[in-house]
């Protein structure tokens, strides 16, 4: 059996199917706090604190990618906690460094967009305040 080849059952009949479009993504890849012995990927200064999978969910929308969500999976390297992973779809043939950078500045977009609407809210909470 090759390595993207997938045993599965059907019908009694036992079949082979290729998995090689399909590249499995999870938080921790992300994730400014880890250290790559934690999981992380990508280089410190591309990745992002707070990484979850919605957060995934939203850089590959704006990427562009199709993709599936499995939210029960734990990530080996930190069994301990259920943050799920993604598992995109690339159908132009990318590499997984590839998709996983373009997917790095999604985030960090999301992120950035999220931090910066978390800061417009706060500073109009303190400008009621001021008012009275």
């Amino acid at each position: 059996m090759q390595k993207h080849e997938k045993q599965h059952w059907n019908s009694g009949a036992f079949t082979m199917k290729k998995h090689d479009r399909m590249l499995i993504f999870w938080p921790a890849y992300f994730e400014k706090n880890y250290t790559r012995l934690q999981g992380r990927k990508i280089p410190s200064n591309l990745a992002a604190s707070d990484v979850t999978i919605d957060t995934l969910e939203e850089a590959a929308e704006s990427s562009g990618f199709e993709y599936e969500t499995e939210h029960d999976k734990r990530y080996p390297r930190n069994w301990s906690e259920k943050r799920g992973c993604i598992v995109v779809t690339s159908d132009e043939g990318h590499k997984k460094k590839r998709v996983m950078l373009m997917l790095a500045k999604g985030v960090r977009r999301v992120v950035a967009a999220r931090e910066s609407a978390r800061l417009a809210e706060t500073t109009k909470k303190e400008k009621k305040k001021h008012r009275k």
